[in-house]
């Protein structure tokens, strides 16, 4: 894995002349198939003409979906990157066919190109893991702190054929043989320091669970002040012209995607009238920007006045308060689209930190000192968080991705965020109450606090 590392610039080189090659081989197969030879010079000037920004784009949308990362992707989330940046590149292909093509491509080279493209992209990824890892196993040595140790769940995703190896930190040996460390956050600093320094000199991934103030000090930077080295830690950056920006692009995308969802708009509306009645919109205060608060809009879900009659809480999928139509909207996450006026309107983003309640951010601030942190980036529909954590993630791990997500927010950041939560939505996973995908942290930690009281 070592020689992985120190060549990834040439083999990322590589990959994305091999992928450009593989989507225009499969564009170029459809033809032959639709034409049963060689395509008419018409059709094969259309082609030419589009071909150069198929490639780009291909690269730029695999790059979305972090296919370039040089890290082992299991079989399941090869599969889910693959489906929805496919489908992707069919509407890219019929954009460019439209603007550049002088409509030279028959709509069956559409359908076959993408077919195609699905295997030979899959197996292409396949190959490329197994020239990269083989059929190595990938060995994992825990350094723990002596006491009961947990082993993380999710090992399977950091390599193939994980071997796990339980050590003792105070009997660490410098050299022994791993292609990962994970350290137990209860290790003294002085025995993570002797860990990182031996594995980091040898070049091999250290990996350990932060907590909310690790994570701060890890967006620090070092400067020097008359000699002496200090650690900065610097506001969460807020550029005017990145934020004019992703003004822009949210104003152009939540228009855009209203209109083009009004006819759906309307038989989720009839629908929801049929089954309960009014109202269509389930209203609830969250809080945004600068502690604002604000109505964020969905479509209802729950029988009317639920949470009246029960209070604020996680509602299963099944529950009995969850209408028939609800139950197809949480699945789809059809209930969010009303968001896209929240986002218009200007009290959210697509992409940010999830909005949570007033009532549980009380909560959680005086738990969790910098958790108003947050709040100095626009809340989003989607988000770091929902992507890399999990529905049941507590307020301190969504806090930490949140805050990362701040430090390193960029137009490519939440272009990658919007592409990928595409694939997300494939995965099969717990609905949420009716705040939805994402909401869960409050809900969850709710009911932890009660169980920890003896009232579960």
């Amino acid at each position: 894995m070592a020689s992985i590392r120190s060549n990834r610039s040439t083999i990322r080189g590589f990959m994305m002349i091999s992928d450009a090659l593989t989507v225009n081989i499969a564009v170029f197969v459809a033809f032959l198939i639709r034409f049963l030879g060689f395509p008419p010079a018409y059709n094969w000037r259309a082609y030419l003409g589009v071909a150069p920004w198929l490639s780009v784009g291909a690269i730029i949308l695999l790059g979305a979906y972090d296919l370039y990362e040089l890290e082992w992707i299991p079989v399941r989330d090869l599969r889910q990157k693959i489906v929805p940046m496919v489908a992707l590149l069919a509407g890219l292909l019929v954009l460019l066919s439209f603007l550049l093509g002088d409509i030279g491509f028959p709509r069956s080279v559409f359908v076959i190109s993408s077919l195609l493209e699905l295997p030979l992209l899959y197996q292409s990824r396949r190959w490329w893991q197994q020239a990269l890892f083989g059929g190595q196993s990938t060995h994992i040595v825990l350094v723990s702190a002596g006491e009961a140790t947990v082993i993380p769940k999710g090992l399977v995703d950091l390599g193939p054929h994980p071997s796990i190896k339980v050590v003792d930190g105070a009997r660490y040996q410098p050299g022994m043989a791993a292609d990962i460390f994970l350290l137990d956050p209860a290790l003294s600093d002085a025995v993570k320091l002797a860990v990182l320094n031996d594995a980091l000199s040898r070049r091999i991934r250290c990996l350990w669970r932060p907590n909310v103030y690790d994570t701060l000090i890890a967006q620090s930077e070092l400067t020097v002040v008359g000699g002496t080295p200090f650690l900065a830690m610097e506001p969460l950056p807020n550029p005017w012209l990145h934020r004019l920006l992703k003004r822009a692009l949210d104003v152009v995308f939540a228009a855009g995607l209203l209109v083009l969802s009004l006819p759906l708009d309307l038989v989720i509306a009839a629908a929801i009238l049929l089954d309960d009645g009014a109202p269509v919109l389930f209203r609830q205060e969250r809080v945004s920007e600068g502690n604002r608060r604000f109505e964020m809009l969905k479509f209802r879900t729950l029988v009317k006045d639920y949470e009246l009659r029960h209070g604020a809480g996680l509602t299963l999928p099944n529950a009995d308060g969850v209408t028939r139509v609800g139950r197809g909207l949480r699945v789809s996450h059809l209930d969010e689209i009303p968001q896209l006026w929240n986002v218009l309107k200007g009290d959210m983003s697509l992409v940010g930190p999830r909005p949570e309640r007033p009532l549980f951010v009380d909560q959680f601030a005086a738990e969790i000192p910098p958790y108003n942190l947050r709040h100095q980036l626009k809340p989003g529909i989607t988000g770091l968080a929902q992507l890399s954590g999990h529905y049941l993630s507590s307020p301190q791990e969504k806090l930490q991705m949140d805050l990362t997500y701040g430090r390193r927010s960029s137009l490519w950041v939440d272009l990658k965020i919007l592409l990928q939560t595409v694939s997300h939505l494939w995965k099969a996973k717990k609905t949420a109450g009716e705040g939805s995908v994402g909401d869960a942290s409050a809900n969850d930690h709710r009911s932890r606090s009660h169980s920890s009281r003896g009232s579960a």
